[in-house]
């Protein structure tokens, strides 16, 4: 089911540092319908089952990873190098790591270009395309890293 704007909208921004409920004070439009749109689609959970619950706390990160870094989705790698994800696991890493590894703009725009990938391929490319910008952006140690966590070598 797609999500509304504002749902996109928790859903980039919505860590484990606030409540929920101050989370939907701080997003323009979003309402107790919106989190539980998420809830319901898998993509967010309550945290140690406190009313109101936040999104997940992040999982342990790569050494070699950046301090900014999303958490990793369970990934390997081909011979060939090429993503073998799960397309949910995968959707949910790009819209996540957009916005904390390309900023608040790019990062937005980026997520939005995942909102509408219709398959696995094209969740790859994306990736493929998060790593090339990440490098432009901000070097190779940090595309590096990024392609440790997404399991590319």
């Amino acid at each position: 089911m797609p999500l509304s704007r504002a749902a996109r909208n928790l859903l980039l921004v919505l860590d484990a540092s606030k409540p929920a409920g101050e989370w939907l004070r701080l997003v323009t439009g979003a309402t107790e319908a919106d989190l539980e749109t998420l809830r319901q689609q898998g993509l967010i959970a309550p945290q140690g089952g406190a009313p109101g619950g936040t999104a997940p706390p992040p999982a342990p990160t790569p050494a070699k990873a950046p301090a900014s870094s999303a958490p990793a989705p369970a990934a390997t790698a081909s011979a060939g190098g090429s993503l073998l994800l799960d397309r949910a696991a995968l959707y949910t890493y790009l819209s996540g790591a957009a916005t904390k590894l390309l900023g608040p703009f790019k990062g937005y725009a980026f997520a939005l270009e995942v909102e509408r990938a219709d398959s696995l391929s094209d969740l790859q490319a994306l990736a493929l395309q998060l790593v090339e910008r990440v490098q432009k952006a901000k070097g190779d140690a940090a595309a590096t890293a990024l392609k440790d966590t997404l399991g590319l070598r």
